[in-house]
């Protein structure tokens, strides 16, 4: 397409896609077809060189939703990968910094302390391409190279940027606010241009160009900038694109149903116990698929879980609200892995193995 004439543009700068392509033929995909799909890709002659985005991108292309659990740590990550029910996984930002500063998701945590998580996490989940919470590119156009760039040393198949100003929040937070368009087009710029960099010395990685729109407090029309900024996303060659918190259905698709060529997300958090008029609930990867979302990503579901059960398994310990100590059976509050199914998670006897490689007693003379 055309590149658009920014200064120029209409404040909605989309044109209508072929619903027939992209939402009514994702409609109903079971995951017996995809895995079908899989297969078959799989079996075809000729096999190019696999990379995390090489993977990620095949994923995206099938027919269906993929289902995109969030993770924070190498154990989150190591798990998804253990499960085996899962083609790709996202870092979250959110996540992240709770877990290694136990702050919010307000811009504490740098791109230090992001980028030395991203590597475990990549190292832990093996085969399954991950997702990069880049948040803002964590300064200036520069940094946005610099981020794109070491993710992808890092292992990451794909690095998110979003238009937030700093320092960012979470999405769902007050007070959202993010840059003007010029600047969230020469960051999104700035971030296509490294990938392209990699791509030519041959690398390769997939750049999400994220709004806020929706939610920002400093946009009149939030759906409809969020629509405009994701179009200018998509004709700069953005690989996917999203907004975050749609407000209702029809909002989903009719996004689905005006991008023509990059591939669509949708993020979701459970929210329940907050009600309000805009609550939506959780929507599961055939209603996604329904609405033309090629992937869906639970950003939070995995690290409330984990505080929950620590939170449980604490006031057990103490003696608390007349609880018992956690024990390894199933009770009210769940179970407990066994500690040799811990062990077996963490790669104890694997560690064991190496280690007896080079015991001192092999190397006497």
């Amino acid at each position: 397409r055309a590149v658009m004439t920014w200064s120029a543009a209409p404040t909605l700068a989309v044109a209508p896609r072929d619903a027939s392509r992209t939402v009514a033929s994702r409609r109903g995909v079971s995951r017996a077809s995809r895995s079908g799909a899989f297969r078959a890709l799989a079996s075809s002659s000729a096999p190019s060189p696999e990379t995390p985005a090489s993977r990620l991108r095949r994923s995206l292309e099938r027919p269906g939703c993929v289902v995109m659990p969030s993770v924070y740590d190498a154990l989150g990550a190591k798990l998804v990968a253990r499960s085996g029910a899962f083609e790709c996984a996202f870092m979250s930002g959110y996540g992240v910094s709770l877990s290694r500063l136990g702050d919010p998701d307000v811009g504490l945590a740098s791109f230090a302390d992001v980028l030395d998580a991203g590597t475990h996490i990549c190292r832990a989940a093996g085969d399954v391409p991950m997702v990069g919470d880049g948040d803002t590119g964590f300064g200036g156009v520069a940094n946005v190279r610099r981020t794109v760039l070491e993710f992808h040393r890092a292992g990451f198949a794909a690095v998110s940027i979003e238009d937030q100003v700093f320092p960012k929040r979470c999405a769902f937070a007050k007070g959202v606010r993010v840059v003007d368009r010029p600047d969230a087009l020469a960051r999104v710029r700035a971030a296509l241009d490294a990938r392209d960099e990699i791509r030519q010395n041959g690398g390769d990685i997939l750049v999400i160009g994220r709004t806020d729109c929706r939610l920002a407090t400093n946009v009149s029309d939030g759906f409809e900038e969020a629509l405009w900024r994701c179009a200018a996303f998509e004709d700069m060659g953005a690989d996917v694109v999203y907004f975050e918190a749609p407000r209702s259905e029809k909002e989903m698709e009719t996004f689905n149903q005006r991008r023509s060529k990059a591939r669509s997300m949708l993020a979701q958090v459970e929210r329940g116990d907050e009600g309000g008029a805009d609550e939506k609930q959780v929507l599961s990867a055939a209603q996604c698929s329904a609405l033309g979302y090629d992937a869906t990503l639970f950003g939070l579901t995995l690290l409330s879980a984990s505080a929950a059960a620590m939170q449980s398994a604490l006031k057990g310990m103490a003696g608390l609200d007349g609880e018992t100590h956690p024990s390894a059976a199933s009770d009210a509050r769940g179970a407990l892995l066994p500690f040799a199914e811990l062990n077996d998670v963490a790669g104890m006897d694997a560690h064991r193995a190496f280690e007896a490689r080079y015991d001192p007693d092999l190397f006497r003379v």
